[in-house]
């Protein structure tokens, strides 16, 4: 049924890439990343880290294209002369969206003894897999390098820019690009590459306040990056696990939103029973509580929390501002791992420093006066924390659909 649900999305997915993307390109772009995502899937299976860990494929990529046109629609409608952020390229999003994951390969170039060693590498990984077919993706009508830079941006803590405004990271994140491509240029030195950084510095430095090298940047260019990367991030965020409940391996997700323990201090006691099963294409199921399979529970607490929002980016009109909305599906169920999930994506916002951002929570459901008040008591001082953490307006309500 999932699949079903999924290919009706593509045919939306199809639509919006026709705008700007053509048939052909369309084709293209999809077919450059199958053969990655494909052999990903495989290679996840030879990790255990990886077999918990969420879709990052086919399924996982189209939604983000999509998602990611909706936060660039917000971006722009907020961008109001805002010297860091500029409009936003949509051909060059929606390719950078089909890419971005294609580096959980592991690339060609470097071999990994661990999959959160792989992990933490696959956004470099994906930009590396854009500059290898220069020429197929040149031929969408982008700059190369900057698709480039989409992927190895989209994931703030792989590529390190935590702040969207900073030259430091920035020249960090370029360095560690440059030295990818001389190590992959030197165990392949018949398929060389090249990264292009001219479109945003010409590699003139200067030591900024705290005494740090960093290269001077064009602030236009880096502008219009700096927009690509926060629509991608946002869009990457906000994936549909409840609807699409895949892991990487590609097993199907199945979550009993009654097998929360409460009350519980924590994120680890409360999915400490959690009732979670994989199913693979044989049907065969296997419980997360299994020894061996998810010792540390983060396989439980993402599956769990995620799989209880749908998330979407729009523009407040009244705020001018970016707003992003958490639906919460089942109000009662695992709250810990719910917020911890919706911590992720607040970090997300975190890192578009210098833009207006915030986030509501809508809590969908009937509920009686006793559960109302509980889950109100859980969510008000959510907020309020997370408002106090993140230097941005975080609020809740009770919806009906």
């Amino acid at each position: 049924m999932f699949r079903k649900i999924f290919a009706a999305w593509l045919l939306v997915l199809t639509f919006l890439f026709a705008q700007v993307v053509s048939a052909a390109e369309l084709d293209a772009v999809k077919n450059l990343s199958a053969k990655y995502y494909a052999n990903a899937k495989e290679i996840a299976k030879q990790y255990v880290e990886l077999r918990t860990y969420s879709d990052h494929g086919t399924h996982h990529a189209a939604l983000v294209a999509i998602k990611s046109l909706e936060a660039a629609d917000a971006i722009d409608a907020t961008n109001f002369g805002n010297v860091w952020y500029s409009s936003i390229d949509r051909r060059e999003l929606e390719i950078a969206a089909f890419m971005h994951d294609t580096g959980m390969d592991g690339g060609a170039f470097k071999t990994y003894t661990d999959g959160n060693a792989l992990r933490k590498d696959h956004s470099l990984n994906s930009a590396i897999h854009v500059l290898e077919n220069r020429a197929a993706i040149a031929a969408m009508g982008v700059n190369v390098d900057a698709v480039a830079l989409d992927c190895m941006g989209h994931s703030k803590s792989c590529s390190g820019v935590r702040d969207l405004t900073s030259h430091e990271q920035w020249t960090d994140c370029f360095n560690r690009i440059d030295e990818a491509v001389a190590l992959y240029n030197q165990k392949f030195p018949a398929a060389q590459i090249f990264f292009d950084k001219s479109t945003w510095t010409n590699g003139d430095t200067y030591k900024n306040k705290k005494g740090v090298e960093v290269y001077k940047f064009n602030r236009e260019t880096l502008a219009r990056s700096a927009a690509v990367i926060a629509a991608l991030r946002i869009g990457d965020a906000n994936r549909e696990a409840a609807q699409f409940p895949y892991t990487q391996t590609g097993e199907t997700i199945e979550v009993d939103f009654d097998s929360y323990v409460t009350p519980a201090k924590d994120w680890h006691a409360e999915i400490a029973k959690a009732k979670i099963f994989m199913i693979d294409e044989n049907g065969t199921r296997t419980s997360l509580l299994t020894q061996g399979v998810d010792a540390n529970g983060f396989g439980r607490m993402y599956m769990a929390g995620e799989g209880n929002l749908s998330m979407s980016c729009e523009f407040n009109p009244k705020t001018q501002n970016v707003r992003e909305v958490f639906k919460i599906l089942h109000g009662k169920s695992f709250p810990l791992s719910t917020q911890n999930c919706i911590e992720e994506r607040l970090g997300e916002l975190d890192t578009m420093k210098k833009f207006p951002v915030e986030a509501h929570i809508k809590i969908l459901g009937d509920y009686s006066k006793v559960d109302k008040k509980k889950i109100s008591r859980i969510y008000s001082r959510y907020c309020r924390d997370a408002q106090r953490k993140h230097q941005f307006p975080v609020t809740f309500e009770f919806y009906k659909e």
